[in-house]
């Protein structure tokens, strides 16, 4: 009788410790599945706070260029030609193109809210070069229209190799507007 109450006993122990263990484990599965969809909010989150962050970086560089490029004037000041010259002919030595004509025009503008100005700008290079020159010529702070993109091999020669054509070079012809923004009073 002692014995069968000492087994009721272990048994009622085992049986409490199994259903301890089986809700303790149960209620930490459940928690761990919550805090998985909290990670997974958490991330879905900072997705969307990094592309706004992104997002906002790329429009302060376009406000950037906006404001630089507003005017009160009906024509391109002087200076801003010249300083327009000098960072195109800064670039093409940066990239060791040799500059064969480089010349503003002044261009009427049918908009009343635009002033044009004009450039002209004639260059011997390869295509690496050209394709260098024309990637850091998108990230001046101006707002830039490439009108035309004129490109001629130096001269022809078929018997060259792959490392020759490569070093090709080409008599190229850039016509680019840049534009300012006239504010309105």
């Amino acid at each position: 009788m002692i014995k069968q109450r000492y087994l009721l006993l272990l048994f009622v122990m085992i049986l409490s410790t199994l259903c301890f263990f089986y809700f303790s484990t149960n209620s930490i599965k459940t928690k761990i599945k919550k805090i998985d969809s909290y990670d997974e909010a958490i991330k879905v989150e900072q997705e969307k706070l990094n592309s706004a962050k992104v997002i906002n970086d790329q429009l302060q560089e376009v406000s950037k260029v906006i404001m630089l490029s507003m005017t009160n004037e009906k024509e391109f000041a002087i200076e801003d030609v010249n300083a327009f010259v000098r960072q195109l002919a800064d670039l093409a030595d940066k990239y060791k193109i040799s500059i064969d004509s480089l010349s503003p025009k002044v261009v009427s503008s049918d908009k009343s809210y635009l002033v044009e100005q004009e450039y002209t700008l004639s260059v011997v290079c390869t295509f690496i070069q050209m394709g260098q020159f024309l990637s850091e010529l998108e990230s001046f702070d101006h707002i830039i229209k490439l009108n035309t993109l004129d490109v001629r091999p130096m001269k022809e020669d078929k018997t060259k190799t792959f490392d020759e054509i490569i070093d090709t070079r080409y008599k190229v012809t850039f016509e680019l507007s840049v534009f300012m923004i006239i504010k309105e009073a």
